[in-house]
């Protein structure tokens, strides 16, 4: 399975709305670097980890400003966050650091 779009506040919500489902939202902005480099880590995750309770999305934190807002207020791009049912998990800011990335996912993917 791929990255999937985000490109409305209502497909976010339905998503969200999926129960045994876990969902890593990467939310980036077209203007950052940092968003660009982690972005090929991002998608290797997503081949290696996605199942039909893990899925893999991107937001555009700038356009899609009220999402941006409803999950707390990004400040910073890329901004990573782990959903479970709807529900906030966790949230990380560490730029483009692909270890970081790859154990912020696994951590959630383990059984």
């Amino acid at each position: 399975m791929s990255v999937k779009q985000i490109t409305s506040h209502s497909q976010f919500i339905s998503i969200m709305m999926e129960e045994g489902k876990t969902a890593f939202v990467d939310f980036v902005s077209e203007r950052c670097p940092y968003c660009k480099a982690i972005d090929p880590t991002f998608h290797e995750l997503a081949s290696k980890f996605s199942s039909d309770k893990i899925e893999f999305y991107t937001i555009d934190g700038e356009k899609l400003d009220d999402v941006s807002f409803e999950v707390g207020g990004i400040t910073s791009y890329p901004t990573f966050i782990a959903f479970k049912d709807g529900n906030k998990l966790e949230e990380s800011t560490f730029g483009a650091d692909r270890e970081r990335l790859q154990k912020f996912v696994e951590k959630y993917c383990s059984p």
